[in-house]
């Protein structure tokens, strides 16, 4: 008999986490500038907060336990920045892996929880009719386990109200945000060269979506990890769009969903 999706997805995690353990231990320098090593410490950061963390909430798992974690998960996101020291990335890493297994693998392992219709029960809470056809065809799509479909027009719905939020917050505050954000030389915005200068709907629905990702956080309008989380919906959404082996699952859906409706369907920010 298999495993539940869940628990093999924690394994699999806790397995990363132990490998990018081993691989900064083998460095023997005081600061990691190495780019793999950092990639894969905000790889795993972006995941705990896109897909396991999400997952464990709705198996019910204690909500302080998660909290520790989830600190220092930020943390690890925080450090896949340049030249961070070693020993506060083992520090981190340590407190992450020391409990792992006990605290998630064991407690699913002697409790598991059977998947039910907790994505049907999750898309049937979205009733703000703002999302247009969008939404109600990725509901259909579910219920017949089109689980890439599903995330596809489940993200346009998200996208959709965005792109219509902006309208409603007027253009000339995107097009003024996006330019203040392009003549950045340092700070989190000094690599965007993005400048915009859109005066329609039909116009900024050209604009590549993960550009209007970082210009929503200019504008203040998204925090920095709303806007790391709706990057992994994103991501989600072009991992469904191309070929590829990497399955989706009601669990990744249930994660994707859950961060669509908390940051775009019922933010007061984009109501629309």
């Amino acid at each position: 008999m298999s495993s539940p999706p869940l628990l093999v997805s924690l394994k699999d995690f806790e397995s990363r986490l132990k490998a990018l353990r081993r691989d900064i231990k083998a460095e023997k320098v005081r600061q990691i500038a190495k780019v793999s090593l950092r990639t894969t410490a905000e790889r795993l950061g972006t995941d705990w907060f896109s897909s396991i963390e999400p997952g464990l909430k709705l198996a019910g798992l204690d909500p302080s336990i998660l909290l520790n974690y989830t600190e220092n998960f930020h943390a690890l996101i925080k450090l896949s920045g340049p030249s961070n020291l070693r020993d506060r990335y083992l520090k981190v890493i340590n407190a992450v892996t020391s409990k792992f297994r006990s605290d998630f693998v064991l407690t699913l392992q002697t409790s598991p929880v059977t998947p039910t219709s907790q994505l049907q029960s999750l898309l049937a809470a979205i009733t703000n009719p703002s999302q247009s056809e969008y939404l109600k065809e990725a509901i259909e799509c579910s219920k017949h386990q089109l689980y890439r479909a599903t995330a596809i027009l489940g993200w346009c719905a998200a996208i959709d109200q965005i792109h219509h939020a902006i309208e409603k917050l007027g253009f000339a505050r995107f097009n003024s945000a996006s330019s203040v954000m392009a003549s950045e030389t340092k700070g989190r915005f000094k690599k965007f060269n993005q400048a915009q200068n859109v005066n329609s709907l039909s116009e900024l629905r050209e604009v590549f979506d993960n550009v209007i990702l970082w210009i929503l956080e200019g504008m203040q309008v998204i925090d920095s990890n709303q806007h790391t989380r709706l990057h992994s919906c994103f991501e989600l959404r072009c991992q469904c769009s191309h070929p590829g082996e990497a399955p989706i699952t009601e669990y990744n859906l249930l994660s994707f969903f859950s961060d669509l409706n908390e940051i775009v369907f019922k933010n007061p920010k984009l109501s629309i």
